[in-house]
This record gives structure tokens, sequence and C-alpha cells, in this order.
């Protein structure tokens, strides 16, 4: 399976500087879409400290602890993300009531995908525990 699957040159600056610090902050104005797609990226690259600090921190949608999401040893092989993801970096993003939205692409296979994002008290558009329903 082939993927035009890659970050832009702004994704890639702000996934780096996530990389070093952790900090959110360094997404924060990107759309949706975009931060869709570092999250993609860090899965790919198994950089799980940024894909866990990608996900929601609001108290009041399902969460998973940290320790929990570090213990899961059943991960995405990259090919698996890639054919899930792919796509993505050409959907189109729903805003919803609550806080809440949704990316939906479809897959170069037809089939349609589905990406769920929470925007975060701080304005910055977080990826739910579980994005891909």
């Amino acid at each position: 399976m082939t993927t035009d699957f890659k970050l832009t040159e702004m994704e890639y600056i702000a996934y780096a500087k996530l990389k070093e610090d952790l900090n959110e902050a360094h997404i924060k104005g990107l759309k949706p879409v975009s931060i869709a797609k570092i999250y993609v990226q860090a899965n790919l690259d198994e950089e799980l400290e940024v894909v866990y600090e990608l996900y929601t921190d609001r108290t009041d949608v399902h969460i998973i602890p940290k320790e929990e999401f570090f213990e899961n040893k059943n991960r995405s092989t990259k090919e698996q993300l890639l054919e899930i993801f792919d796509g993505i970096q050409k959907g189109t993003f729903i805003e919803e009531d609550g806080g809440t939205g949704h990316i939906t692409y479809t897959r170069t296979s037809g089939e349609p995908g589905h990406f769920s994002m929470i925007k975060d008290e701080d304005g910055i558009w977080n990826v739910s525990f579980m994005p891909i329903q």
C-alpha cells in the first residue's frame, strides 16, 4: 500500500518542538486536521510521550490513566497505522456542540474514516482517548 501521508513544514516544526518539551502550546492555533496528523506521525515514530500529550486532559470525558496507556502492549504496526489513517490528511473537520468534533475522511480503499477530537479548556483541540470508532 502506498500513502501520501506526511507532515507539512509547519506541522513538522510543531511536532519537533512538542517532542523536545511536551508542551502542547506548540500546537495551539493549529487546525484539528494538523493535530491529528501530528498524532499519527507520533504513533508512527513510537513517540508515546507525545502521543499521550496529544490526548485530551478534560476531566468530563473518558480518559486513560498514563500508567495504563504505557502498559498497553497491543499497539498497531506502522502498516496498520498507515492503513487506518490513510486519507486523514485530506479530511474535513466538523465541529460539534460541547467542544467536540470529528474529522471525516475517505481511505484509498473507499472506506470512510472518522477521527474524534475534543477542545480542552485551554482552547487547544486534542485527540479523544478513543479517536477511531
